[in-house]
C-alpha cells in the first residue's frame, strides 16, 4: 500500500506524508494498492491509472481478469454517479466506447447495485468492476509518440465523440474532463486504435454540475475556460474536451502546458488564453478548421453540440473503419502454407502420373 499524489505526482509509502508544493493534497490523500493485497475478494495485480477522483486497477477475481476502479475517500459521490450512468446506458445499448460494468457481488440473489462498498482498515471503499480491457493509456502512448498518424487521432476522436454524445443523448449528463489520462486504447488487428472511456468526469445534468468540480477534481489544463469563469457549462463544454485531446495529438503538446506549474497558474492561463495555433503545415486548412473551431474559448464559436463536431471529423476524415472480426491470418504463414500445399499437389499429381509414364 502507497499514497500517490493527483498533483504532482509524487508517491510515498504509508508513512507521514509531507510536500513541498503548497497546494499539494499529500496528506489527505486516499491510499492506493500494490500487488497482492486484497480489496474484498479481489486481488489487486497492478495499479494501471490514478486519476483525480479515483484508481484504476488490473485486478483477479476468482479466474476472471478485470478493471477495478476505487474512488479516492472525498469522491465517493462520483464514482456512484458514474456506475448508475452507465447501468443506464447499458440498459438502452452498450457503446462499444464505453466500459462494460460487471456484478460488483457476483453469485448474489436480486437486483444489485452498479458499484460494491467494503470495509478496509477501518474505511468504506466504493469501488466499480469493468469486463477486462487489453491497451495502453492514450497518455503513455502519446508519450512514446506524441504524434500519431493524423488519420488515426482523428478517427481515435471520432469514436469517443460518439461516446460522449451517447451520453448527452440517452442520459443528459456531461463529461467535463476529457483528457488522454481517462482513454484508453487497444490496437486491433489492422493496427487502429480503438478507445474505450473509462472515467465519465463529473457525468451529471447540465443544471446540476458543482461549481467547485473545475477547482478540485478536474484537471487544471483541460477543464472548458467557461467553468473556471462560473458560467454554466453544457454539450459544448465536451466538444472543447474532445478538440483539446485532438489537438494534443496533432501537435505532439497539450494545449495549455502544467508540467512543473501551479494549478492557479494553469486555469488562469486557460481562463484567459487561447491555445497556440498548430504548427502542422502538412495539414490542409479545414482540418485545422476543425481543431480552432472545437477549441475556442467562447462556446458560442465553437460546434453546437458533439454530434456536429462529430459530422465535421467524418466529412473530412471518412467514416471510423468496422473492426473485423476473426482471426489475422500472418502473411508469412499464409505464404508458406500456400507453399506446402503446391508442393503437396505436385507431389500427388507426379506419384499419379509415374505409374501411366511407366
Amino acid at each position: 500500500m502507497k499514497h500517490v499524489c493527483t498533483t504532482c505526482e509524487r508517491v510515498w509509502p504509508e508513512t507521514q506524508l509531507w510536500c513541498k508544493t503548497r497546494t499539494c493534497g499529500a496528506g489527505t490523500l486516499s491510499i492506493v494498492f500494490d500487488y497482492g493485497e486484497y480489496l474484498s475478494d479481489i486481488l489487486i495485480v497492478k495499479m494501471v491509472r490514478v486519476l483525480r477522483t479515483a484508481t484504476i486497477y488490473e485486478a483477479q477475481r476468482g479466474k476472471e481478469k478485470i478493471l477495478l476502479k476505487v474512488a479516492h475517500d472525498d469522491c465517493q459521490e462520483m464514482l456512484k454517479r458514474e456506475a448508475t450512468t452507465l447501468s443506464q446506458l447499458a440498459q438502452s445499448q452498450q457503446h462499444p466506447m464505453l466500459p462494460v460494468l460487471l456484478p460488483a457481488y457476483p453469485g448474489t440473489v436480486g437486483e444489485q447495485r452498479p458499484y460494491g462498498k467494503t470495509v478496509y482498515r477501518g474505511q468504506t471503499k466504493y469501488y466499480v468492476c469493468y469486463q477486462f480491457v487489453e491497451g495502453e493509456f492514450l497518455r503513455d502512448m502519446l508519450i512514446k509518440n506524441p504524434q500519431p498518424w493524423y488519420q488515426h487521432s482523428a478517427w481515435l476522436v471520432t469514436s469517443i465523440a460518439d461516446a460522449v454524445a451517447f451520453m448527452h443523448i440517452k442520459a443528459a449528463k456531461l463529461h467535463l474532463n476529457l483528457t488522454p489520462d481517462t482513454i484508453m486504447v487497444r490496437l486491433d488487428k489492422d493496427g487502429l486504435p480503438r478507445p474505450v472511456l473509462l472515467d465519465l468526469g463529473v457525468a451529471t445534468e447540465p443544471q446540476l454540475v458543482d461549481p467547485e468540480w473545475a477547482q478540485h477534481y478536474a484537471h487544471p489544463a483541460y477543464v472548458p475556460p467557461e467553468m473556471l469563469s462560473r458560467s454554466a457549462p453544457d454539450v459544448r463544454s465536451d466538444v472543447y474536451g474532445l478538440g483539446l485531446v485532438l489537438y494534443e495529438m496533432l501537435s505532439g503538446n497539450s494545449a495549455f502546458r502544467y508540467k512543473m506549474r501551479s494549478e492557479d497558474d494553469i486555469r488562469s492561463d486557460v481562463r484567459n488564453n487561447a491555445p497556440p495555433p498548430l504548427n502542422r503545415t502538412d495539414l490542409a486548412p479545414d482540418v485545422l478548421q476543425i481543431v480552432q473551431q472545437a477549441v475556442e474559448r467562447n462556446p458560442n464559436n465553437r460546434y453546437a453540440d458533439v454530434r456536429t463536431f462529430a459530422k465535421a471529423m467524418r466529412t473530412k476524415f471518412g467514416e471510423v473503419p468496422a473492426e473485423r472480426k476473426g482471426r489475422r491470418i500472418d502473411r508469412r504463414i499464409f505464404a508458406i502454407a500456400i507453399f506446402f500445399i503446391l508442393v503437396f499437389v505436385i507431389v500427388v499429381v507426379v506419384a499419379a502420373l509415374l505409374p501411366l509414364i511407366g
